[in-house]
C-alpha cells in the first residue's frame, strides 16, 4: 500500500476557494494546467486502474447473510460531495487536513472525478485528481486518502466476503457496525479489514457509513500507523451527465 499521492494535475477554476481554506499562500505555483490536460490526466487514471477479481460469497458456518442496504449505497457517486478528515500518521506530528471533492458524476460512465488535497500548517497543499467508477465487481478507485488505487466496496456485498489485491487479503467484517468520528456516530455502517501482505505486515480497517461514504480508516503496519476521521461532510445529489 502507498502513501499519498505526490501533486498532480488541479482545476484551476477551484484555486481561489482553496486558497482561503488552506490559508498557505497561493495555489496557482501548485498547478497551472487546461481543463483538456486534466481530463487526459482522469482518462488515463480510470484506464490504468488495476483489475479485481471478486469471487462469489461463501458461506461461513452458516454466518453469511445479506445487507439491508444497497451495496452502492454506503459509496455514494451521484453526488456532489465535500468531505473533511482529520489525519493523523506516526511519520508526523500534530494534525494535517485531507478534502475530498467529488466534482463532476457520469451516469453514462458510472464514475465521478474525485479532488483530493491535503493541508499541513506550514507546507503546500498536496493535490491529487483520480476518479471512482463502479462496475460489475464493485465500485474501485484510482487513489484513496491512505491506501492508493484499491477495491472500495466489492459487487455482489456480503457477509464474509473475501478478495485479494496483490498480497493483501480484505474481508467484509460487518454489515451494521457503529462508527463514532468527530462529523457524528453512524451506524449501519460497512466494515472492510484488511491483513497487508496476508497478515505479515500489518492490518488496516475502514468504515462506510450508508448514504455518506467513507467515514474512518486506520492502517497500522510494521513501518507505519496512521489514521483518518471525518470531521465535516456536505452532500447535494447532483443530476445525470
Amino acid at each position: 500500500m502507498k502513501k499519498f499521492a505526490n501533486s498532480v494535475l488541479f482545476l484551476s477554476l477551484t484555486l481561489a476557494p482553496l486558497c482561503a481554506a488552506a490559508q498557505t499562500g497561493p495555489l496557482e505555483n501548485v498547478l497551472a494546467r487546461t481543463d483538456s490536460a486534466l481530463a487526459e490526466a482522469f482518462l488515463k487514471a480510470s484506464q490504468t486502474m488495476p483489475p479485481f477479481t471478486v469471487p462469489p460469497p461463501v458461506s461461513i458456518s452458516g454466518d453469511n447473510r445479506a445487507s439491508d442496504t444497497p451495496a452502492a449505497d454506503y459509496l455514494p457517486l451521484n453526488q456532489r460531495a465535500v468531505y473533511e478528515y482529520e489525519y493523523t500518521s506516526s511519520e508526523f506530528t500534530g494534525v494535517k487536513t485531507v478534502r475530498v471533492e467529488y466534482l463532476e458524476y457520469s451516469q453514462a460512465e458510472r464514475s465521478v472525478k474525485v479532488n483530493m488535497i491535503i493541508f499541513a500548517a506550514r507546507s503546500k497543499p498536496r493535490v491529487s485528481n483520480f476518479v471512482v467508477t463502479a462496475g460489475p465487481a464493485g465500485i474501485r478507485s484510482s487513489d484513496s486518502p491512505l491506501s492508493g488505487p484499491r477495491l472500495e466496496i466489492p459487487f455482489p456485498l456480503a457477509y464474509n466476503q473475501v478478495w485479494n489485491e496483490g498480497s493483501d487479503r480484505n474481508r467484509v467484517a460487518a454489515l451494521n457496525a457503529k462508527a463514532a468520528v468527530p462529523a457524528g456516530t453512524f451506524d449501519g455502517c460497512l466494515k472492510i479489514t484488511t491483513k497487508l501482505g496476508g497478515g505479515d505486515s500489518g492490518a488496516a480497517e475502514r468504515y462506510y457509513a450508508p448514504g455518506v461514504g467513507l467515514v474512518y480508516e486506520q492502517i497500522i503496519s510494521e513501518d507505519r500507523q496512521e489514521a483518518i476521521r471525518l470531521t465535516s461532510y456536505q452532500l447535494k445529489y447532483s443530476g445525470m451527465n
